[in-house]
């Protein structure tokens, strides 16, 4: 009863663990996030490890090797004790978080015992998973990393322990029988669940490659079956995780520095005058001729104020005044009346006081109007105005009369 407590026990802390596990890892994330710590909880930055190695076994199996008369007529038996099966292992196992790992692990171990009448192969296969609560970071060694370990197991073996039996012996029945502290009654079983409880410590020589020892007691829940112990040794392979090398320390160092302060340098600003552009020209779309005339009208003088201030304010620059006409009439009157429209606003911006050399002026006549002359006076009034243009190219100014 008292051995199924232990194993009922151990199977509810296995549990307990596997379900506690996304809790433990969310605060191992706060923990990293807190201490500013570059380990990130990814699993592409979780560990794998397998390997493999040896696995020694200790479980004691007793058998009757001979019987033999002795001198004062009895019989002997001769019996055989070993303890030990040795074998290899295979071994996988995936971080969790930085402290657990969840593992696989089996073994087959193999040995030849002595039986009356010769020897016979005993074998034991076992294969489990187990938890590994890893403590390395409790010994502030990246390398050195020692584990506790709980684990269940399945296990099979293909004898059975013989603690009694009958020989026949010179047509005699031999009958013999020994007894421990665990099979009371000399039963044994072939299949069989042990519970593991181990420890050991992995010895890591860079990030990627490292040797495993591991030791574990095994639990049989079985009153009439005997415990045993295991040990194995194993070289492991590293797959992904956080690296093992030391981080390089960071030391900050406190140091006076001077300030310098500089005096503002003064910056004078150079404003051009920029070339009088839309505004100028929506000018002089204000300056109409009555039909027929080339007399600025009274409303249009007013512009020719503004007109003459802006181009005074942009004196280095040289303005073309051209004259047009609408479509009704001859193309001799009205090339002659274009030209007198274009000398009348000349004439009246050189009173205002613009440069003469500033100003040139010719006629088109009809060549850019756009009303037919059947239009009514109002649209072809639109025809009859001036254009002003600004002229930068001093080539084309000088070639034209």
């Amino acid at each position: 009863m008292k051995t199924k407590t232990v194993y009922i026990s151990i199977m509810m802390f296995l549990g307990l663990m596997v379900c506690a596990q996304p809790y433990i890892q969310a605060q191992e994330t706060v923990r990293k996030s807190e201490t500013g710590s570059d380990y990130s909880e990814t699993s592409e930055n979780k560990a794998w490890e397998v390997g493999i190695g040896a696995a020694g076994l200790q479980m004691t199996r007793f058998g009757v090797v001979g019987f033999y008369k002795n001198a004062e007529g009895g019989y002997n038996v001769e019996t055989s004790k070993k303890d030990a099966l040795f074998g290899g292992q295979l071994y996988a196992a995936r971080e969790l978080n930085g402290h657990f790992y969840l593992d696989i692990q089996g073994e087959v171990q193999y040995a030849r015992d002595p039986v009356y009448g010769g020897k016979e192969s005993r074998w034991v296969g076992m294969a489990g998973l187990g938890m590994q609560w890893r403590l390395g970071e409790y010994f502030h060694s990246p390398y050195i990393d020692p584990f506790l370990r709980v684990g269940v197991n399945y296990m099979y073996k293909n004898f059975s322990i013989a603690y009694n039996g009958i020989e026949k012996f010179d047509g005699e029945d031999m009958n013999w029988n020994f007894t421990n502290d665990y099979n009371k009654d000399g039963a044994d079983r072939k299949h069989l669940i042990p519970v593991s409880l181990g420890a050991g410590v992995n010895m890591w020589l860079n990030d990627r490659l490292g040797l495993g020892l591991q030791a574990e007691y095994l639990l049989m829940p079985y009153k009439q079956v005997a415990n045993a112990w295991q040990g194995s040794v194993r070289l492991m392979w590293r797959i992904g995780g956080k690296s093992k090398k030391p981080k390089p320390e960071i030391q900050y160092m406190e140091r006076t520095v001077e300030k310098i302060v500089e005096k503002p340098a003064v910056i004078e600003k150079v404003i051009e005058k920029t070339t009088p552009g839309r505004d100028l020209r929506k000018l002089f779309d204000d300056i109409s001729f009555d039909f027929g005339k080339w007399t600025i009208t009274a409303e249009s003088m007013a512009v020719i104020d503004e007109i003459a201030t802006l181009m005074k304010d942009n004196a280095s620059r040289k303005f073309l005044i051209t004259g047009c006409t609408d479509a009704k009439g001859s193309p001799e009157f009205n090339h002659k009346l274009s030209e007198k429209r274009a000398t009348a606003v000349v004439d009246a911006l050189v009173k205002k006081g613009v440069p003469a050399t500033t100003l040139k002026s010719r006629g088109v006549g009809k060549k850019i109007s756009y009303a037919s002359e059947t239009a009514s006076n109002q649209i072809r009034r639109g025809d009859r105005k001036v254009i002003v243009e600004v002229i930068t190219n001093m080539d084309y100014w000088n070639y034209i009369p």
